[in-house]
């Protein structure tokens, strides 16, 4: 599998990735800790020379694994279920953004989870599930043609309206006649929203494209409760473990950037077979 570290240019200690700054920064950083992999945080895909970041990348033996979406979301109010159709279209184009950067990055997966948007009324749940199927479909159909992956996070309640649990995400994962729509995990929701989180992983197997990794505190792996023995040993058995397989980390960068991204690489290698 890939280990890949999430990186970003918001340099908030809370925002949820390891390492911080300058891309090229942090991608040198990652390589020197050991990881073979970096997931960007981008919040205008137009806006980056992903052709320039992947060939820096490649020369640092480090491949850019995935690119996170939602700082177009919360920065830029870019969702897919907008009221307004204009809205829609135009956050259909920056997500198609998105999967072209991707595409420059050997296939990248482009990862979904607040664009979806926020819920009105709870009790409108079915129907906005049904507007943001409607809607992504177009971005699934370049999805298609490009041969990137969009895969979707179950996110907990408390940062997200809908798609919560592993069961929810995985009924709507479904509903795509598409191989390149999964299904993204994350243990820190899990350990919000799932009863087991082995029964979720197994649950997801078949449609399993991502994985993040981070504690109950939503620091580093070794920081808080979770059993990621079982984590590790479940991912085995479920087979996604091998080749382009990708363990991600992304949690807060406590108690500093690299500490927390050596550290949490640390606890999940102790782990692996």
């Amino acid at each position: 599998m890939i280990h890949s570290v999430a990186i970003s240019e918001m340099v908030g200690t809370h925002y949820f990735s390891p390492l911080k700054g300058d891309f090229k920064t942090c991608i040198d950083q990652a390589a020197q800790i050991g990881y073979e992999g970096v997931e960007i945080h981008v919040r205008n895909p137009f806006a980056v020379d992903f052709n320039e970041l992947h060939d820096y990348a490649l020369s640092k033996g480090v491949s850019i694994t995935s690119i996170g979406t939602g700082m177009a979301c919360g920065y830029d109010g870019h969702y897919f279920t907008n009221p307004d159709a204009l809205a829609r279209k135009e956050c259909q184009r920056v997500f198609n953004g998105f999967l072209e950067g991707a595409k420059i990055c050997d296939n990248a997966i482009v990862l979904f989870g607040l664009m979806k948007g926020p819920l009105p009324d709870d009790r409108l749940r079915e129907l906005y599930k049904d507007i943001l199927f409607e809607s992504l479909q177009p971005c699934v159909e370049t999805a298609d043609k490009l041969g990137c992956d969009i895969t979707i996070e179950a996110i907990n309640r408390f940062m997200a309206a809908y798609l919560w649990s592993v069961e929810e995400t995985m009924e709507f994962v479904e509903r795509f006649d598409s191989p390149h729509v999964t299904i993204h995990l994350d243990t820190f929701h899990m350990n919000i929203e799932d009863k087991s989180m082995r029964d979720a992983i197994i649950r997801s197997k078949d449609r399993l494209g991502y994985f993040h990794m981070s504690d109950s505190d939503r620091c580093y792996p070794g920081h808080g409760h979770i059993d990621f023995k079982e984590i590790v040993d479940t991912l085995y058995e479920v087979g996604f473990c091998k080749g382009d397989d990708v363990w991600a980390f992304e949690y807060e960068s406590i108690p500093d950037t690299v500490t927390s991204a050596k550290l949490g690489l640390d606890c999940i290698k102790s782990y692996e077979h």
